[in-house]
């Protein structure tokens, strides 16, 4: 009887790191395993202080210029005053997949409000392999090519990583991963932030 009860605790937690692992994806393409980020961590300042340019709260994310899916460059600063959701994914990545059609629904909820929601693309096929991907999914958002210095500026360890980034320009939250039960808290962070709430 005790030995069963070991093999049930054996299987509950292998049931239980199955479930972390499908929440993010590796950083890089030929990555199989996840970076062992619980799903929908949001970080908080741990190494960083909480002022200047990183990527932490409170922080002035890295300014980039990355062309978006037409060749035309694309900067942060183009999108100054709105509250920003800063997505960096691949088409490879199946939490990224999921994520994809709450971010297109929060887009067109809240676009007229002074949300924009910008999609990083980190697949090293690029714009080929992302632009077929938006049309199909029908990703309404603008979608930026990205590449390696920018997943290196950004930190990016598993993906999908979420900036939310208040009108203030600094950044208010960074979730790793994603799950169906972070829609709805995040989904209130945009409307906080889009009230003017919680900013300095």
């Amino acid at each position: 009887m005790h030995g069963r009860s070991n093999a049930v605790l054996v299987v509950v937690a292998l049931l239980a790191l199955i479930a972390l692992g499908l929440s993010s994806c590796g950083g890089k393409e030929e990555a199989e395993t996840t970076s062992g980020t619980q799903e929908g961590t949001q970080t908080s300042a741990e190494t960083q202080p909480s002022t200047g340019t990183g990527t932490q709260e409170g922080q002035l994310p890295p300014e980039f210029s990355l062309p978006d899916l037409d060749g035309v460059d694309t900067s942060l600063a183009d999108f100054e005053g709105k509250v920003v959701v800063l997505d960096l994914w691949a088409t490879w990545c199946p939490p990224c997949r999921k994520e994809i059609p709450f971010l297109v629904q929060l887009y067109e909820e809240f676009k007229d409000q002074g949300l924009v929601v910008v999609g990083v693309g980190l697949d090293r096929g690029g714009a080929p392999t992302l632009a077929p991907f938006a049309e199909e999914n029908g990703i309404t958002y603008p979608i930026l090519v990205g590449d390696g210095d920018v997943q290196a500026t950004y930190g990016v360890t598993g993906i999908p990583t979420t900036f939310v980034i208040g009108r203030d320009g600094r950044i208010a939250a960074k979730h790793v991963g994603y799950d169906p039960s972070m829609a709805e808290p995040l989904r209130e962070e945009i409307q906080r932030l889009l009230s003017g709430v919680g900013e300095a």
